[in-house]
């Protein structure tokens, strides 16, 4: 699989490369898709850039400007960037918030700086512009000497004025001579894509691996074990943790290091980062959440039951691999074969036969409404109907709670 992302240059006063505007591209068409939101893309150009291709073979130790959406900003997504590198730059359809505000000032104090995109001037966007060191003027929208001079007048002169879609030499003269610093624009350069080949996913690695992260008690020694098993995973996670952008003075050799330096939450970002791209990509979102609450239906249904053969982290697993044939768009046949699966997670997930298939079924069953087969669940394992609704209850909240702060 090929992953891209463009890069546009922007530009000083002496026409010299200071910073790249990363710009999402799903092939080499280009220009965006417009089947894909502002999050989503965001979310595209954080796992292409930082884990598959590498920031610092994009950016070239340049600083990056990467567009964030209000969502993107409070799951936490401008923390997998470090602060001296990257120009977090709000859309221009971004409300200004208290909460999101707040987060903001939070992670200027961390030494993030922003930018403030496609600027049209409004009273309620003045906690922008508190926090803004760069403002990014569109030659296009205002696109008068008149507008443009304006702009500099009531912009506070401390913060510096980017001139973006510069497509002339006379747009350019006249914005310097208005006392624009920066330039953007195809009078310059257009994007530039780049693109790489992606190791190939191991489906079960990334379940597990996301499944261990999100515990309570994470167990780093897990995730290292999880990490060995496949190589993907050591490939993004050593080219994460060895990117310049992230400061870490001496190269980190070996796993173990590398989630030692990257710490509990660090560690946790990345691999939400990795698994929710690889594992839900160009799917709805509420198709993870609907595994998430099966899954946990599963473990805990399987640990209140007491039963030897039902291990309640293997219900997980195979709660959380029952819809890859949709994941995947394989067969159910072919996915569990590729993946290696043992024998009684295979058998469950194909025939439904063995003690976790007949629970993965009833689980299903609850799913869509259809009370007898839950009812005859509950009769062959004397099992409280009571209590499976308080179990689902349960598995919704926990499923809720992860997908909202995944990230933080």
């Amino acid at each position: 699989m090929d992953v891209y992302v463009a890069r546009q240059p922007i530009l000083n006063i002496n026409k010299e490369t200071v910073a790249y505007e990363l710009l999402f591209r799903d092939g080499f068409k280009n220009a965006m898709s417009d089947k894909i939101d502002g999050y989503d893309a965001t979310q595209s150009i954080l796992y292409n850039s930082m884990v598959t291709i590498g920031l610092e073979k994009i950016a070239n130790r340049k600083k990056v400007f990467v567009n964030f959406t209000g969502k993107n900003i409070k799951n936490g997504d401008v923390l997998l960037l470090p602060p001296g590198m990257v120009y977090i730059e709000i859309l221009e359809n971004t409300e200004p918030t208290k909460s999101l505000i707040d987060i903001c000032k939070h992670l200027r104090e961390k030494g993030y700086k922003f930018a403030l995109d496609d600027f049209v001037f409004d009273p309620k966007y003045q906690p922008f512009i508190d926090l803004a060191d760069i403002i990014k003027i569109d030659f296009i929208i205002t696109n008068t000497e008149a507008e443009r001079q304006k702009m500099r007048e009531i912009i506070p002169a401390h913060v510096k004025l980017l001139a973006e879609k510069v497509e002339t030499e006379e747009e350019y003269k006249q914005a310097l001579s208005l006392g624009y610093e920066y330039f953007q624009g195809y009078f310059f350069c257009r994007p530039v894509i780049i693109s790489q080949k992606a190791f190939r996913v191991n489906l079960a690695s990334q379940f597990l691996l996301l499944r261990e992260v999100n515990r309570v008690n994470i167990n780093i020694q897990s995730v290292e074990e999880i990490v060995k098993q496949d190589v993907s995973l050591v490939h993004k996670l050593l080219k994460y943790i060895n990117s310049p952008y992230l400061g870490i003075r001496n190269k980190v050799h070996n796993i173990r290091q590398a989630i030692a330096l990257l710490g509990l939450n660090g560690t946790r970002n990345w691999v939400n980062l990795i698994c929710l791209r690889d594992l839900s990509a160009e799917k709805p979102n509420e198709l993870f959440i609907m595994l998430l609450v099966r899954a946990k239906l599963c473990e805990i249904v399987a640990a209140a039951l007491k039963n030897p053969v039902l291990n309640s982290e293997t219900a997980f697993l195979v709660g959380m691999l029952s819809l890859s044939d949709v994941i995947l768009d394989q067969p159910m046949e072919h996915v569990v074969n590729e993946l290696g699966l043992a024998d009684e997670i295979k058998e469950a997930l194909l025939y439904k036969k063995n003690p976790i298939g007949e629970l993965l079924r009833m689980v299903i069953h609850y799913e869509r409404g259809e009370w007898n087969g839950v009812r005859d669940w509950c009769g062959l394992n004397h099992f409280s109907e009571r209590k499976l609704v308080d179990f689902y209850n349960e598995a919704v909240h926990c499923a809720t709670e992860m997908t909202e702060n995944m990230y933080q």
